[in-house]
C-alpha cells in the first residue's frame, strides 16, 4: 500500500492522545505519585486535546473529498471506520465533562466526576480499538488481517501516552515513576505483540493468482501485463520496498520505539531525573512514525495477485 502520512500521523498522534488521556484519568482518580495540581491538569488537557485533534485532523488529508467526511458517521453497525468516528467526536463532550467540574470544583472528586473520568478512559481506549479494527477488518490485506492489529494499535498508543505521561508528571514536579513504570510495562508487552506481527508476516500465504480467479482446473500463470503504463491500482495498492530496506527500518522501528523508551523509562522508574522521559517521548514518536509508515508500506494488497506477485 502507498503509506499517506497523513494516516501515518493520524493513527500515531491520535493513538498517543488517546492512551495519554486514559492514563492520566486512572492516575489521576488512584493519586499515582501524588494528587493532580491544577496547572498540571491544564497542561494535561491542552496536551490531549492537541494530540487528538491534530491526528484526527491530519486523518482528513487523505480524503479525496473531505467535505463527504460526515458521510462516515452514517453506519456505525457495520463499519468500524463509521464507529471510530462516533467514538471520537463522543470523546469531547464526555471528557469536557470530566475535566470541567474537576477542575471548577477544586481538583475534589465526586460521584459524578468519577463516573466520567471513567467514561473518558473508556471511550479513548475504544477510539483506539476501532482504530486498529478498521485495518484489521481488509481482508484482502493479509498483513493487516490478523488479530494482533487492534493488539498492536492499543497498547502502542498507550505505550506512547504512558511516556507522556511521565513526561508531564515529571515537569510539574510530581513523582514520574510510577507512570514510567506503566510505559516500561505496555511498551515491553507491545514489543513482543509488534515482534510476533512480524515473525507472523513472515510466513509463505496461500493465496496465488489461480485462487485469486477461483479456479482449481490448473494452475493460472499471467502471460502479459494488463496495462502499458502505471495507474491507480499500482500507484496506491503497491509500494516498491526493497527487503533490505525494509529490513533496516524494521530494526529502527523496534529500536526507537520499544528499546530506547523501555531504557529510558526503566530509569526515570529507579528515580532518575525527567529528563529521560522526555527523551522517551521524543524518540518514541519518532519510531512509532517509523512503525507505522512500515505497516502500510510493506502491506501486500491481493491486486498485487494481477500483476507481478505469485502468491501472498
Amino acid at each position: 500500500m502507498h503509506p499517506a502520512w497523513s494516516v501515518v500521523f493520524f493513527t500515531v498522534l491520535s493513538g498517543a492522545g488517546y492512551g495519554f488521556v486514559a492514563l492520566f484519568a486512572l492516575t489521576d482518580i488512584l493519586a499515582l505519585g501524588g494528587a493532580v495540581g491544577q496547572r498540571e491538569l491544564l497542561a494535561a488537557v491542552a496536551i490531549g486535546a492537541v494530540l487528538i485533534t491534530i491526528g484526527l485532523m491530519s486523518s482528513a488529508g487523505h480524503l479525496a473529498n473531505p467535505r463527504n467526511a460526515w458521510r462516515s458517521f452514517a453506519r456505525f453497525r457495520t463499519s468500524w471506520l463509521s464507529r471510530e468516528a462516533v467514538l471520537a467526536v463522543l470523546f469531547y463532550p464526555v471528557a469536557l465533562l470530566y475535566f470541567g467540574p474537576y477542575f471548577l470544583l477544586g481538583l475534589e472528586h465526586n460521584a459524578v466526576t468519577l463516573v466520567f473520568a471513567g467514561l473518558t478512559a473508556v471511550l479513548a481506549l475504544a477510539t483506539v480499538v476501532a482504530t486498529g479494527m478498521i485495518y484489521a477488518c481488509v481482508r484482502a490485506i493479509r498483513e493487516w488481517s490478523q488479530g494482533l492489529t487492534p493488539v498492536n494499535y492499543l497498547l502502542i498508543g498507550l505505550g506512547l501516552g504512558a511516556a507522556v505521561l511521565a513526561a508531564v508528571r515529571g515537569f510539574f514536579g510530581a513523582d514520574p515513576a510510577p507512570a514510567a513504570a506503566m510505559g516500561v510495562a505496555l511498551l515491553a508487552v507491545a514489543a513482543v505483540t509488534k515482534s510476533a506481527w512480524y515473525l507472523w508476516n513472515r510466513r509463505p500465504g496461500s493465496s496465488s493468482k489461480t485462487t485469486a480467479l477461483g479456479l482449481s482446473g490448473a494452475p493460472v500463470r499471467l502471460v502479459d501485463a494488463g496495462h502499458t503504463a502505471g495507474n491507480f491500482l499500482t500507484w496506491e495498492f503497491q509500494y516498491p520496498l526493497p527487503e533490505g530496506r525494509a529490513q533496516v527500518y524494521r530494526g529502527l522501528a523496534l529500536a526507537a520505539t520499544f528499546a530506547f523508551p523501555i531504557a529510558a523509562l526503566s530509569a526515570v522508574a529507579l528515580g532518575a531525573g525527567a529528563v529521560w522521559a522526555y527523551a522517551a517521548v521524543a524518540v518514541a514518536l519518532l519510531g512509532a512514525l517509523i512503525e507505522r509508515w512500515l505497516v502500510f508500506a510493506e502491506a501486500r494488497h491481493a491486486v498485487r495477485l494481477y500483476y507481478h506477485e505469485a502468491r501472498l
